[in-house]
């Protein structure tokens, strides 16, 4: 089932739609809540589309995928608004069957919506991964030898957090939900020692960004506009390079770039491996390979990690 999002209320730019984007989520569609926002702040011309993992199901279905022993979870938002908590494995394999059925050329970008699923989902569509994002940027500010404070949105998925390219860093973990403030203040002081905030799901909104700044007088990262930095950088690759709120130095080496040296910054910056970009773009690894070297001189960057935080910067002013 797919459902598609009215970009032009939100945008008047947005009624002369030219990508056609699939936002592909965990729980049920509309998620205006969180697409609507990303919209308003790409200044890009979309056309939104939507589909949710749960799209369909009877209450029983629901019901069935919810956590076993055993088995990690993931909380998504069911379209009466309401919360559920879900087994992660279980909706990952469902989110990746409906990955793999978009057609080449489909749709200009997939997005998968959510900061939970540690896998990869094969497409043959361009692909934005929120976890992957989300993760390569932590690593990115951890590798410059930041200790960095992940706020989840389940209590539970303090125990679950394990990745293993983390491990060497300064890594600490606590919880909260979207929109709760006694909550995030009590997260914050289990997170004293952290000199970087990341709030990591796509469900906290930037007033929870800027509640947390205040609060604690430090850098806080907003999974969403990691999110909303990838898909501007992808389809800005056909589209002229304005972005609204990121620094002229940022901007001025963007323009260095051709289209297709932007498309494989943003999947550099999500962390995929040449193979995996080749795949992505329908080119050759060698030639993903050529392209990256070009963007490591033209944004002036000599590892991938900078180049990230390159990335993560200009997305959070």
């Amino acid at each position: 089932m797919k459902s598609s999002y009215n970009p032009a209320s939100a945008s008047p730019k947005a009624a002369e739609a030219r990508h056609r984007v699939m936002f592909l989520s965990v729980g049920q569609s509309p998620r205006t809540d969180i697409i609507g926002d990303m919209l308003e702040n790409l200044d890009i011309p979309i056309e939104a589309l939507e589909i949710g993992a749960l799209d369909g199901l009877s209450q029983a279905e629901i019901d069935d995928l919810k956590v076993r022993p055993g088995e990690t979870s993931i909380v998504t938002r069911l379209a009466d608004g309401s919360d559920i908590v879900i087994s992660k494995p279980r909706i990952a394999e469902r989110m990746a069957k409906i990955a793999a059925a978009f057609q080449p050329n489909e749709f200009d970008l997939v997005v998968i919506l959510s900061t939970g699923l540690f896998r990869d989902f094969e497409s043959t569509c361009p692909t934005v991964n929120a976890q992957r994002a989300m993760e390569s940027a932590v690593i990115s500010l951890a590798a410059h030898g930041s200790a960095v404070g992940l706020i989840q949105p389940l209590q539970q998925q303090i125990g679950e957090l394990e990745i293993p390219a983390l491990a060497p860093y300064k890594i600490s973990a606590s919880y909260a939900a979207d929109g709760d403030k006694k909550l995030l203040a009590s997260a914050l002081i289990d997170l004293a020692d952290a000199e970087i905030i990341v709030l990591n799901s796509v469900s906290f909104t930037e007033a929870d960004r800027q509640m947390v700044a205040k609060a604690s007088g430090k850098p806080v990262v907003l999974a969403r506009r990691i999110v909303a930095s990838a898909i501007r950088l992808l389809l800005h690759g056909t589209h002229p390079v304005t972005l609204p709120g990121v620094s002229p130095e940022f901007s001025e080496k963007l323009l260095r770039l051709t289209p297709r040296e932007r498309q494989v910054l943003s999947l550099v910056a999500e962390g995929l491996s040449n193979k995996a970009i080749a795949r992505q773009l329908g080119i050759s690894p060698k030639t993903v390979e050529i392209h990256r070297s070009n963007v490591m001189s033209k944004m002036e960057v000599t590892s991938s990690n900078a180049l990230i935080r390159m990335v993560v910067a200009a997305g959070h002013p």
